[in-house]
């Protein structure tokens, strides 16, 4: 199943990037005295250099409401499509329950990494509506795909029983994602900032950056 297998990406290089971001972000949000509502992650991808026949770099990231993957939780596939089917190129977004894979979401250009020194950057978007969680890719920019995100191409909404999204935590996000393959040909990962908002409708900022290192994979 796909928590299975992004765990195998994890290696010992990112311990130390791990504790730093546990140890930087968020004591905070578990003691807000106010319900978190939206979570954004702007992430910062460096490509160095992509090889298009082999649809290599392939990037993975996860973001989930909660403190684990036990539940609800969500991809963000980018250069491959991983399910329910693999295809090379492009960008999909998926929702899982725990080990059970849901549904894709696809966007709407196909194109494969090409060009080296490309640098994309995006939002991840968590958020409670009433009984509605919402993830969705906005704000998304890049050579190859252009501007990506925010349409509803890259969204997926699903009842929930959440109520608020203090549970949050960054470090389930550093766990899970990463390159799955092809990691020498990315220069780095990044979480350039967080940003959420509360029930009082005031928008909270804590810049990063914390790089989450690639792997050597050919």
């Amino acid at each position: 199943m796909f928590s299975e297998s992004i765990r195998q990406w994890s290696r010992c290089s990112l311990a130390l990037t791990l504790a730093i971001g546990c140890t930087l972000f968020f004591s905070d949000i578990p003691s807000f005295a106010l319900d978190v509502l939206r979570i954004e992650e702007h992430w910062e991808l460096s490509v160095g250099g992509p090889d298009e026949a082999r649809c290599a770099p392939q990037v993975s990231m996860v973001m989930a409401p909660t403190s684990n993957l036990n539940s609800d939780y969500f991809v963000f596939s980018l250069n491959h499509w991983s399910y329910p089917e693999f295809s090379p190129g492009g960008l999909e977004v998926q929702q899982w329950d725990g080990e059970q894979w849901v549904s894709s979401h696809h966007g709407t250009n196909f194109s494969l990494l090409q060009s080296d020194g490309e640098i994309v950057t995006w939002i991840q978007r968590l958020e409670l509506t009433g009984s509605l969680l919402s993830f969705e890719i906005v704000d998304g920019h890049s050579q190859t795909w252009g501007q990506f995100g925010g349409q509803g191409h890259l969204r997926v909404v699903a009842p929930t029983e959440l109520t608020c999204l203090n549970d949050y935590r960054p470090s389930v996000s550093f766990d899970g994602s990463g390159i799955g393959y092809a990691g020498n040909r990315v220069s780095s990962l990044t979480l350039r900032k967080l940003v959420w908002v509360t029930s009082d409708g005031v928008e909270h900022e804590l810049a990063a950056p914390i790089d989450i290192d690639t792997d050597i994979d050919p």
